[in-house]
């Protein structure tokens, strides 16, 4: 299995979500952020919270396609042998 796996981005803000830094609500994805404001508009540091899920989500693109992984493999080889 590759590394893609399929997350989806926030309903509120439209950032991307990566592992972990998102919460599934009601059928809804939430990133980090727009949950902490939704539950607690007045937290001091939801500004830092953003720009480290924008971060994240930078570097965690970057690291999805790898060429050290090498091609896929082509699949299991033909059991008759002609």
């Amino acid at each position: 299995m590759s590394r893609f796996y399929g997350y989806r981005r926030c309903t509120v803000c439209g950032e991307s979500c990566t592992p972990g830094n998102f919460v599934d609500f009601k059928g809804k994805r939430f990133c980090t952020a727009c949950w902490i404001e939704r539950e607690n508009p007045k937290h001091k540091q939801i500004d830092d919270i953003r720009a480290s899920g924008r971060e994240a989500a930078s570097k965690w693109k970057r690291q999805k396609y790898s060429r050290n992984e090498g091609p896929l493999p082509t699949g299991p080889m033909s059991a008759r042998k002609d």
